[in-house]
């Protein structure tokens, strides 16, 4: 074998094209892709970021409605079997009826308390962003007020299409959700689709 020639083990495809590239003088390097900025020139978060941070801090609440009443109803089961059964009646009712209401009560709270825990947890862990989502937050929520449709033009067949706009995760959305709110205006003004 001559010092010119590549022996046959030492040449793979593989190793050919990670070092080409290397070596190639002409070749074009693109951009990097345009990054889409998460806040406007005047500091506020732009609304497609506040859309993305408002559903992970709902999925976040929601991740600790479980933990927090497993918790619960555990710390409160754990009490009852530590506390001697007493055969007195408690308001009026067998003692094991009212210590079965009362972890299931234990466990609700635990539901309660889980979102509250978790928009904590979420504002420990988003510090940068929390002023600004309250911003947005208001501005939202004064978005939703105005353009609502009047509970009164609500009927049977004219129901209110998601009053609250809890149901909106994107601006897209937000423009269907201000397309039903019309709809809902004009037919219970005008009492479309309704016997007279």
């Amino acid at each position: 074998m001559s010092i010119l020639t590549t022996p046959r083990r030492l040449y793979t495809p593989s190793l050919y094209l990670a070092v080409t590239p290397l070596f190639r003088p002409n070749r074009s390097y693109s951009s990097p892709p345009p990054t889409i900025p998460s806040r406007t020139p005047d500091g506020k978060l732009t609304w497609d970021k506040y859309f993305t941070l408002r559903r992970k801090r709902k999925n976040m609440e929601r991740g600790f409605l479980i933990p927090t009443s497993l918790l619960s109803i555990g710390g409160s089961v754990a009490y009852a079997a530590t506390r001697p059964v007493d055969p007195t009646p408690i308001f009026g009712q067998d003692p094991i009826v009212m210590g079965s209401i009362g972890i299931l009560c234990c466990g609700v709270a635990g539901v309660l308390i889980g979102p509250i825990i978790g928009s904590s947890v979420w504002k420990l862990l988003h510090r940068e962003d929390v002023k600004l989502m309250e911003e947005r937050d208001r501005e939202f929520y004064q978005h939703i007020k105005r353009n609502r449709a009047d509970p009164s033009l609500f009927s049977l067949r004219n129901p209110a299409p998601d009053y609250y706009g809890e149901k909106i995760k994107s601006v897209q959305e937000y423009r269907t959700w201000l397309r039903k709110q019309r709809e809902c205006i004009r037919k219970g003004t005008f009492h479309i689709g309704e016997d007279t």
